[in-house]
This record gives structure tokens, C-alpha cells and sequence, in this order.
């Protein structure tokens, strides 16, 4: 039986760098750690189909990970995840949200390579909105935090406690 945990996000806020940072430097063991467009094509899918995406994301991080634990970086909110049907090896699912301040989304958005189509204006405020709506559910999150000011050691050493000192009775 497996514990997931998703660390969401919007677009460059880090979710990304901290699972990466994570990872790379073995900070939790017996987890398999995904970034969720690893798992699944969010292209194949559309507003009427992408709760499948998750899903089938799901199944596959649940094949991969073997007889891990799983973290994925994600941008789904926890209004959507709740639609989702979960594969029934998954025993307990938490969300994990990390978010910054506008201004700072913002200029890590403008900073982002051309070919990521991530720095327009419409995209940001796009984030901006997004996030925003997270940020109205956060009774929705077990844990969530501004990495605003922090580095992704910060974030990361914060994020791998919470999960260390997990209890598998709180599941959503």
C-alpha cells in the first residue's frame, strides 16, 4: 500500500527544483519521485478528459515507484483531486502546496527560457489567478508554504519533515 503525496504548485513557483533538490540529494528515502507531465501527456487530454489524466498519471507513478512511496509535482488543486479515482494501492493521499507572492511569480516567470511560453503577461496573470484560487482553499492543504524569500534547501528540508512525521491516518 502506498502514501502519495503531491506537492503542488503553479508554473514557477519551484516544484520542479524542490522535487528535483529532493531527489537529488536522497533525502527521502523509499519514495519514488515524479514531476507529473513525466507520467502523462497533458496534451492528450482536454477540459473534459483531464481528470483521466490524472489518473492514468496516477496508475503509472504507482507501477514505477514498486514498492515506494510516491511524491509528484503537480499543479492540480485540491478541488480537482477529489475527482479523481485513485488507484487501490494508493492508501492515503496528501497535498502539499508551495507559493510565493505575486511579484515574485512574476519576475521567476519573466526570467523563464523563451521556448517555456511561460513570460508573457496573459500566462502570468493566468498563474497569478491560479494560484490565487489555491491559495482561497488552503483548508485544503495539510501543509502549505511561501518560498518567497527562501531557498529550495528551506522549502525542501520543511516539505521531507512534514512527510517524515506523516501519519497515515490523516488521509484525505
Amino acid at each position: 500500500m502506498k502514501k502519495v503525496f503531491f506537492l503542488s504548485a503553479v508554473s514557477g513557483v519551484g516544484k520542479t527544483t524542490t522535487c528535483d533538490y529532493i531527489e537529488n540529494n536522497n533525502l527521502l528515502k523509499n519514495y519514488s519521485i515524479f514531476d507529473i507531465d513525466e507520467l502523462e501527456n497533458i496534451n492528450e487530454y482536454n477540459s473534459d478528459t483531464y481528470t483521466s489524466f490524472y489518473e492514468n498519471a496516477l496508475k503509472k507513478a504507482v507501477l514505477k515507484s514498486k514498492n515506494e512511496n510516491i511524491l509528484i509535482g503537480s499543479c492540480i488543486n485540491p478541488t480537482d483531486i477529489k475527482k479523481i479515482k485513485m488507484p487501490e494501492e494508493i492508501t492515503s493521499l496528501e497535498m502539499i502546496l508551495i507559493f510565493c507572492s505575486s511579484e515574485e511569480l512574476e519576475r521567476r516567470l519573466k526570467k523563464r527560457d523563451k521556448e517555456r511560453n511561460c513570460s508573457s503577461d496573459e500566462f502570468i496573470q493566468r498563474q497569478i489567478e491560479y494560484q490565487n484560487f489555491m491559495l482561497n482553499h488552503l483548508d485544503l492543504y495539510r501543509l502549505y508554504l511561501d518560498n518567497s524569500n527562501c531557498d529550495v534547501n528551506e522549502i525542501a528540508i520543511q516539505i521531507v519533515n512534514y512527510i517524515k512525521s506523516y501519519d497515515t491516518d490523516k488521509s484525505l
